[in-house]
């Protein structure tokens, strides 16, 4: 009788912290997602926390997943990088409740100025322009955005990385898979032909520029050519 007794209670109290259990893990998934705490992993030059919440809420909203135990976190990371300032996104649950947001932002490497103004990250991506007073980009002109903009993109970020061009290049043009420089201290054109042999091109244009500066001549030509082999052609006014 006691053997039977104690049965009924070791499976009463089973099945009463199987309960609880249950409630508390119910109780648990139906929290909604009340805070999100945003954080970016270099300083924020296009987004602010702000708008990045309000991202985040309207995908919560538009996708009907408040709730924790049902929340995709795939599916909202997926969302927000659709947002073409966002590079790369992670997203995580707290263990407190609520969501934790990791972002990387595109950072803008030239303006591209065609039926409209875009920024241009490294990659070649398009993404909306914003007046920021302490960038100082070059400007990439062209007719469509249509066509792919990695090349140039590429070709941008090699100038970049010159000592003279990274405080110099002004604007980038192309036409006929021939491109040409404009320099914030020097009044002539840059034909620097195609993207071939760059170090080279750069290296007559460092010389020209440092004797022209020495002659005090700049005005005396419109246009210089570098795509010639070993020798750089000057075009008078």
């Amino acid at each position: 009788m006691k053997t039977y007794k104690a049965l009924i209670f070791l499976f009463s109290m089973l099945f009463l912290m199987g309960g609880l259990f249950w409630f508390s893990h119910y109780k648990n998934g139906a929290r909604e997602v009340s805070e999100i705490e945003i954080s970016f992993t270099q300083p924020a030059l296009l987004l602010d926390p702000l708008l990045v919440n309000k991202l985040l809420t309207q995908n919560l909203a538009t996708h009907s997943n408040l709730l924790q135990e049902s929340l995709d976190l795939n599916m909202l990371e997926t969302q927000l990088k659709r947002t073409p300032e966002v590079q790369n996104i992670e997203v995580f649950k707290l263990p407190q409740g609520g969501l934790a947001v990791e972002l990387t932002e595109r950072k803008p490497l030239f303006e591209i100025i065609s039926d409209q103004h875009f920024f241009g990250d490294a990659t070649g991506v398009p993404f909306a322009f914003q007046e920021i007073d302490t960038l100082r980009l070059p400007i990439f002109k062209t007719d469509s955005i249509s066509t792919s903009l990695i090349p140039v993109a590429d070709l941008i970020a090699k100038l970049k990385n010159d000592s003279l061009l990274a405080v110099e290049l002004k604007e980038v043009s192309i036409r006929n898979n021939q491109y040409t420089l404009q320099l914030h201290s020097f009044p002539f054109d840059v034909v620097l032909g195609d993207s071939t042999q760059l170090g080279k091109k750069l290296e007559k244009l460092k010389i020209f520029c440092a004797f022209q500066t020495a002659q005090d001549s700049l005005k005396g030509y419109d246009k210089i050519n570098l795509s010639y082999e070993k020798q750089v052609v000057a075009t008078s006014l």
